[in-house]
């Protein structure tokens, strides 16, 4: 995929100001965890850049967030680790699934799309479902007050159909709670 020269830009000073940003408690730990972070800084980067712009969550970037979460739960805790962590993201999954689906069904439009109970189900692997709950609270405060602020900016009123591109933010929140949260 080719992205213009301001979308790279863009992600490098998103990767930049995330990696500022959890900076602090990165300093002391192994260098695999250190590399791993770098990485989520770039991938979080990309989802929310790509996602603001087109409102698509590349698959590509989703499946490196879960190869980076698989291979941190395998080296920390093993195969037991991993088996704990793929069945806790395919529980999520489902579970994101089938609420998505029942919203869908009783209000007659998409809440939750696709590409992001991918995302969340991908972030599992790596935080946990309890840091996905911590991952959603933070990106449903920042996603409610961009929003606000876009409708105020556009002097538009805010409508309960307005649509969200969520993982703009979910993906800095993945790394945020990772970082800060994630012992």
């Amino acid at each position: 995929m080719t992205l213009p020269r301001v979308t790279w830009q863009a992600i490098a000073i998103m990767a930049c100001l995330l990696a500022a940003a959890t900076l602090p408690p990165m300093l002391d730990k192994p260098s695999l965890q250190q590399a791993a972070w770098l990485l989520l800084c770039v991938l979080a980067a990309a989802i929310a850049v790509e996602d603001l712009a087109r409102m698509l969550i590349p698959d590509g970037y989703t499946a490196a967030i879960a190869v980076v979460g698989a291979a941190l739960a395998f080296t920390t805790h093993g195969w037991a680790g991993l088996g704990v962590a793929a069945i806790e993201a395919a529980i999520l999954a489902a579970g994101l699934m089938l609420m998505s689906l029942f919203y869908e069904r009783l209000r007659g439009r998409s809440g939750l799309g696709f590409g992001d109970v991918k995302l969340l189900s991908a972030c599992a692997l790596l935080i946990g479902v309890w840091g996905v709950g911590m991952q959603i609270l933070f990106a449903s405060v920042a996603a409610l007050v961009f929003t606000a602020l876009r409708a105020a900016r556009r002097r538009r009123p805010l409508k309960a159909v307005t649509r969200i591109p969520f993982a703009t933010f979910l993906a800095p929140a993945l790394v945020l709670v990772w970082a800060w949260a994630v012992r």
